[in-house]
């Protein structure tokens, strides 16, 4: 199967995404153990940070959904995207109870 110039970008912007999310995710992880910052901040910071996971993991649905619709792939990679894109979701609600739990410990 001869590949695309389109398809090796695709390939690579979602390289691109796997190796940025992690770092994103200990960043999370760092802001909720600060003890400098005062609620404004943290606030800020959330934001910043809950908007960058949302704009790659945006990013990834758009480039998995150009394989789908683009390239010819068997059944079971096709399976394993639509498990990828499903497993979006808990990310995003883990980042919403992680706020929240840093709120209630640190908010007004």
């Amino acid at each position: 199967m001869a590949t695309t110039a389109s398809t090796d970008v695709a390939l690579m912007l979602l390289q691109l995404i796997a190796l940025t999310i992690p770092p994103a995710v200990v960043l999370v992880e760092q802001l909720r153990r600060s003890e400098n910052l005062e609620w404004r901040l943290r606030k800020l910071s959330f934001g910043l940070v809950i908007a960058s996971v949302a704009l790659l993991l945006a990013a990834a649905v758009a480039v998995l959904g150009y394989f789908v619709a683009s390239v010819a792939l068997p059944t079971a990679v096709s399976a394993g995207l639509l498990l990828v894109i499903a497993g979006l979701g808990p990310l995003g609600a883990f980042l919403a109870i992680l706020y929240r739990e840093h709120r209630l410990e640190h908010g007004p």
